[in-house]
């Protein structure tokens, strides 16, 4: 009689996120944008042909998901609409666009505070949340597997534009939102407003140089000195002030409690 014995195979690790966004951080870029365009063509629609009615659940979803996929096939990006089976017209929103990009499978999914949608009865879903890969054709042509499923996950603001985006690791599947697991879960910034910003900074500096130099033409034509002073002056100007009253003994217990109460505001701001 032959014995079987019980083979244990090791899974591979998950990737942290810093490794995840070395390589995906351009795509990253793409969803975010996709997503935003979305959102753009949502408010349109609602302004200019629902009489100011708020958008209705379920459609907003769908335009998003629609204008965010149209915009990544546009820039060259192979997107699926994954429609699970036994997913009924109330389920709409949690339908996910799946993009593959350098060895990762990504799906796009509606996430209200970023919470992930379960996987309800959807074989394909608890396998991607599992960690299972998905086969794809490469840019070979040749069939090639996912090697590690991630999730973008979106919500809406209260205007209807798109308020967060979170990039997240499944690790283990579950039919409802609670029961699934994540490896990590983190926020993406808006790239748009982290350029806006970091353009706004250089400008403000270069307007406050140029309100100096304004001062200082103003002050010349005026006849005006605005040299440095110098240190022989600086003496000058010292030994011409009148005598001042004696200085104040200060209380050295006093001077702690100041200093004590400083560096506790420090800690408080920090």
């Amino acid at each position: 009689m032959q014995n079987l014995s019980l083979i244990s195979l090791e899974l591979e690790p998950l990737p942290a996120f810093a490794e995840v966004m070395k390589v995906v951080g351009p795509l990253m870029r793409l969803l975010y944008e996709s997503l935003d365009a979305g959102a753009t063509v949502c408010r349109k629609y609602y302004e200019q042909n629902c009489d100011g009615d708020d958008p209705e659940p379920h459609l907003r979803e769908m335009i998003v998901r629609d204008q965010a996929r149209r915009y990544l096939v546009k820039n060259g990006l192979q997107v699926t609409q994954v429609k699970e089976r036994r997913f009924r017209l109330a389920s709409e929103p949690l339908i996910s666009l799946l993009v593959h990009y350098k060895g990762f499978a990504f799906r796009v999914l509606k996430a209200k505070r970023g919470v992930p949608p379960g996987c309800g009865l959807s074989r394909r879903r608890k396998e991607f949340y599992n960690q299972v890969s998905v086969r794809f054709l490469g840019d070979d042509g040749k069939p090639t597997g996912s090697k590690t499923n991630l999730l973008v996950l979106w919500d809406f603001s209260p205007s209807f534009g798109i308020a967060n985006v979170w990039l997240a690791c499944p690790a283990i599947a579950g039919a409802r939102s609670q029961d699934v697991v994540l490896a990590w879960q983190e926020a993406i910034p808006n790239p748009v407003l982290q350029e806006a910003a970091a353009q706004q900074q250089p400008t403000s500096a270069g307007a406050s140089a140029d309100e100096m130099a304004d001062l200082e033409i103003e002050a010349l034509l005026r006849g005006e000195d605005t040299s440095e002073p110098t240190a022989d002056s600086t003496a000058a100007a010292l030994q011409s002030e009148p005598a001042g009253a004696p200085e104040t003994p200060t209380d050295s217990a006093t001077n702690s409690e100041e200093e004590a109460d400083d560096r506790q505001s420090d800690k408080v701001g920090a």
